[in-house]
């Protein structure tokens, strides 16, 4: 039997989320989090709100956490099974299996068809005047491009996508979900694990150029995953390349959309794509917080950490420390590159990071030419704490783009 493709959550202390001096339910907070993190600054950049637990929202103090190996996943959760929740050596042993189809050379290779695929798109938003930028450009953007690296047909869309959505249900840990949302959770991982086991049996039989085909060969060292392993990585390799890049890009538009002369300056200069990108994942990230385990006792910030000490890092916070980022809270795409922390550090640093780049400067170049607006509509986020996203939002293309016919 196949095991159940996991989510890449992890299950914290019971409690954890009490012990926050804010409640992460609440409607402002689901809207705004970041005045609620400046309350937490004021207790230096790493706050201890009960024993146990450490938040940490400064940028320097989020990089001592995550570039250092006393601090780890911990193991024994299930959803360890997968090497994107697994401590050194075992991660590198298993990433590296799959790196080189996310290197910066094969994304280069990628950019001509991400750009492609951006157009056709926006084409078809333009025929209609309005898009619903989520569901008609972010997801199919990111659903498509990471289906197709991973080696999950499209044309089985109708059997893995249902169970696919549901799968994202588990980015938060398990005390904060309902009956019905644990129930749907584990459903959608039964059904996307029997798809699963179903194409690495088929990959087995006739190996195509793909993530699939790639995981299932020997590693450098001559080990093979195992069937359950395999379908364990499979199910994150997809979810996590899925839908933190919807939110992602989807932040990142809705800030340029508020901010219509940082708009206008990526309308008029191209170039400044990569900067625009830059300053999106920095000033809105989509993952919202990233916990560690003290696996023995430790330091950081001159703050003691016992081992077994939860370390929960806000890289929302982080991303906007004023001792790094001038003016951190205004969104400016003449920041230049910055050394954000929206797509993680050191061991764990997003495995995607650049095919999420590649996507995000395609998507906002593109867009910028046509002069969305918002409609008015109030946007909403998904109910979620550990990400940050938009379900919807909608805008009006007001002009048509000079490379159109």
């Amino acid at each position: 039997m196949t095991s159940e493709p996991q989510t890449p959550g992890i299950s914290v202390t019971s409690d954890f989320w009490e012990r926050l001096p804010f409640d992460v339910h609440d409607a402002a907070f689901r809207a705004d989090p970041y005045p609620f993190y400046e309350r937490l600054r004021g207790s230096g950049p790493v706050a201890r709100p009960a024993d146990g637990v450490l938040v940490v929202t400064g940028y320097r103090a989020s990089l001592a956490v995550l570039g250092d190996p006393r601090f780890g996943m911990g193991g024994g959760a299930l959803e360890s099974q997968s090497f994107l929740m697994t401590d050194p050596p075992e991660h590198r042993r298993r990433r590296v299996r799959v790196s080189g189809a996310f290197s910066a050379r094969a994304v280069e290779r990628l950019r001509p068809a991400i750009r492609h695929r951006t157009g056709e798109l926006l084409r078809a938003a333009v025929v209609r005047g309005e898009a619903e930028a989520v569901a008609d450009l972010a997801v199919p953007l990111a659903l498509e491009l990471i289906c197709a690296m991973v080696g999950v047909p499209l044309e089985d869309r109708p059997r893995w996508y249902g169970p696919l959505s549901g799968l994202t249900l588990g980015f938060d840990p398990p005390e904060l979900r309902d009956e019905t949302t644990t129930a749907r959770l584990a459903s959608a991982r039964l059904e996307f694990a029997h798809y699963l086991g179903e194409l690495i049996r088929e990959r087995r039989r006739a190996p195509r150029e793909d993530l699939v085909s790639a995981l299932l060969e020997p590693g450098p060292d001559g080990s093979r995953l195992t069937e359950q392993e395999a379908v364990t990585a499979l199910g994150q390799l997809v979810v996590a390349g899925y839908e933190p890049t919807v939110y992602l890009l989807a932040n990142g538009l809705f800030a340029l959309l508020c901010h219509p002369s940082q708009l206008e300056r990526l309308r008029c200069v191209s170039s400044c794509a990569p900067a625009a990108a830059e300053e999106a994942l920095r000033y809105d990230p989509a993952v919202q917080l990233i916990i560690r385990i003290a696996l023995c006792d430790a330091d950081l910030a001159g703050h003691p950490v016992p081992a077994g000490t939860v370390v929960g890092i806000l890289p929302g916070a982080a991303n906007r420390d004023p001792g790094v980022f001038p003016d951190p809270h205004r969104f400016d795409i003449s920041r230049g590159p910055q050394p954000h922390v929206a797509l993680g550090w050191g061991e764990h640093f997003c495995l995607g990071a650049q095919l999420v780049r590649a996507q995000a400067q395609a998507l906002y170049a593109g867009l910028a030419r046509y002069r969305p607006v918002l409609t008015g509509e109030p946007v909403r986020y998904r109910p979620m704490v550990m990400m940050r996203g938009l379900e919807r939002l909608p805008v009006v293309l007001t002009e048509r783009s000079g490379d159109e016919d």
